[in-house]
């Protein structure tokens, strides 16, 4: 069988990999061999945030299965393939057990959404979700992969995606027609392409994109200059939604997606032996290159060396090593004033957001009664803070980025090609550990209270201008001493309401400042504690890069030295080794060549 065929080739070449040591090619080669063994025919759906990949698969399928929307981002990837009946399953990594260990949870299908929002909030190792989806269109093994949006820091493609690229057969790469590829977008599809042949453009919002045909003419040009072979697709999920709704044909068409989707059903779904060979094709030939390169290298190597060239090389490695050393500071130097400034601005930037807010609430309470509207203020404290610590971590994400690009620029250019894969910082919710602030105490003044304040103002007043009166020969009772007696007790009991309106602000503003002051000093402990981690997987990777490095320039300082030590027998023997090798990896490669055009030997 074809399968067998191509699992001996791909063995072959991964042999090959191996004894080169280069780990990283024979494990591309071994994800080729998985794809090759799988009968679906897995489409990756990849593009930037808010390009519309979410919808462009809900609209494929007929079904909200994406979690799509203006804030919505991807923050897992998605799997949709068909099954008899609707299911969804969240595909958690236990990281107590082996890395492949995989749990699988059922979740409601129409759940699938907060069930992953939750999962994610919750910091629950989500790897991806799978859908099930009784569907046409997928009956025949086409399965379609949403993944997270690109464009970080680095145009490079990260680990996560080179590993679900490597494992796809074929790729849709998402553009929104409203402007041209972008030179990041360009340069994330050349790598995509160069581990996956087989592509494919679409670029929805086409019906806010009036000028969408000169965008796709340009992009055609784009795509030619980098030699990128791939249709393009424009439409509109909209107007896809609207067609499906009113269930008319003509609408459908406008919509664009005709065409796409005969492109999924016979291109993608019919052609699945045709797209494996130009895969397998592809990345043997891509593998076998670079050992092929590396073994004429060192075959050009083998010539005798004087004992000038010797020392040259030995200079320049040395002087690389010298320089590495240099880097390492200057790296070092700035993640660490870097992560200072992070722990004193993020917790200035926070002091100073909530001052606002306590400022905010002095003013209030200057004029509101707490006794009243207690509630409404509290509620309206917390959503204050609550939008102020999403702000404040929004800006930390932000200056993240910025610092890791800054870290990035401090090492050596060959070697920003792999950013350590940080994951978005989310604001925390500390107001759920916080008990909530309580109504001030005593706010209430009873009837009986207000009688007893009235009458002891009224007895002094009566008491006063009756003896006044009685020397005119009135009665200690009269009207003169019992209207001032009624006057001085309305006053007694309106500056006592007073007096106790602002006790109670008082009481309340120091409950509030209380309040904001606990909140403070969580937020600050849980954004202490984001810099530290962040700090730690900078210095780790950075760190890392760096000691590789030094790995590679101190082998090759042993290398060249070996080299000179090592008499021309030596060097004609491995010559005439490497000629051979040489040899055998070309015939392996023609070998690949010739699965694109149907024909294959056995290995």
């Amino acid at each position: 069988m074809i399968e067998t065929a191509l699992v001996e080739l791909i063995d072959r070449a991964t042999a090959e990999c191996a004894g080169q040591q280069r780990l990283d090619l024979h494990n591309r080669l071994r994800q080729i061999r998985s794809r090759v063994l799988d009968p679906a025919q897995l489409v990756l759906v990849i593009g930037e945030s808010k390009q519309g990949k979410s919808e462009l698969i809900n609209s494929v399928v007929n079904a909200p299965v994406c979690n799509a929307g203006n804030d919505v981002t991807t923050a897992v990837p998605t799997i949709v393939r068909h099954s008899e009946e609707a299911s969804a399953q969240l595909i958690q990594q236990d990281p107590s057990h082996d890395p492949a260990a995989l749990d699988r949870l059922p979740v409601p299908i129409e759940q699938v959404h907060d069930q992953v929002d939750r999962a994610v909030a919750d910091g629950r190792p989500i790897t991806r979700t799978e859908i099930n989806l009784p569907r046409a269109i997928l009956k025949n093994g086409l399965v379609l992969m949403d993944t997270p949006g690109f464009g970080s820091v680095s145009s490079s493609l990260t680990a996560t995606t080179q590993a679900a690229v490597a494992e796809a057969d074929s790729l849709i790469m998402v553009s929104d027609a409203t402007q041209e590829l972008t030179t990041n977008e360009l340069g994330f599809l050349r790598q995509a392409a160069a581990l996956c042949p087989n592509v494919a453009l679409v670029q929805p919002k086409t019906d806010i994109a009036p000028q969408w045909r000169q965008v796709v003419e340009v992009n055609r040009k784009h795509l030619s200059n980098a030699g990128i072979a791939a249709k393009i697709f424009p439409v509109s999920s909209k107007v896809r939604v609207q067609a499906t709704s009113a269930r008319d044909p003509d609408i459908n068409v406008e919509s664009g997606f005709p065409p796409l989707l005969e492109y999924l059903r016979t291109e993608m779904a019919n052609k699945h032996e045709e797209f494996t060979r130009k895969l397998v094709s592809h990345n043997i030939t891509d593998a076998l290159d670079q050992l092929m390169t590396a073994l004429r290298e060192e075959l050009s190597n083998q010539n005798p060396r004087t004992a000038t060239e010797t020392l040259v090389e030995l200079e320049s490695a040395q002087h690389r090593a010298e320089e590495l050393k240099r880097v390492a500071g200057r790296w070092q130097k700035t993640l660490s004033d870097g992560i200072q400034e992070l722990y004193s601005d993020i917790e200035h930037d926070f002091r100073e957001r909530s001052w606002a807010i306590l400022h905010q609430v002095n003013e209030t309470l200057d004029e509101a009664d707490p006794n009243r509207s207690w509630e409404d203020f509290a509620e309206w404290l917390s959503s204050n803070l609550s939008e102020a610590i999403a702000e404040t971590f929004g800006w930390l994400d932000e200056r993240r980025e910025r610092l890791t690009e800054q870290v990035a620029d401090e090492l050596l250019r060959e070697h920003v090609r792999a950013l350590p894969n940080l994951d978005r910082i989310h604001a925390p919710d500390p107001l759920d550990r916080i008990p909530e602030p309580t109504a001030p105490r005593g706010s209430d003044f009873p009837r009986k209270d207000q009688i007893l304040t009235g009458l002891r103002g009224s007895y002094g007043g009566v008491l006063m201008f009756g003896l006044i009166t009685s020397m005119a020969g009135l009665p200690l009772m009269n009207v003169v001493s019992i209207s001032a007696g009624l006057l001085l007790g309305s006053k007694s009991l309106s500056e006592e309401k007073d007096a106790r309106l602002k006790r109670r602000q008082a009481e309340a503003r120091a409950t509030a400042q209380r309040y904001v002051d606990h909140v403070t000093f969580q937020v600050n402990k849980e954004a202490r504690d984001t810099i530290r981690n962040l700090h730690q997987r900078l210095h780790e990777h950075c760190n890392r890069v760096t000691e590789q490095a030094q790995i590679r320039i101190s082998q090759s300082i042993q290398d060249i030295k070996r080299e000179a030590e090592r008499s021309a027998v030596d060097r004609d023997e491995r010559a005439r080794e490497i000629k051979k090798k040489l040899e055998e990896l070309t015939v392996l490669r023609k070998r690949a060549t010739m699965l694109t055009s149907n024909s294959i030997a056995a290995a």
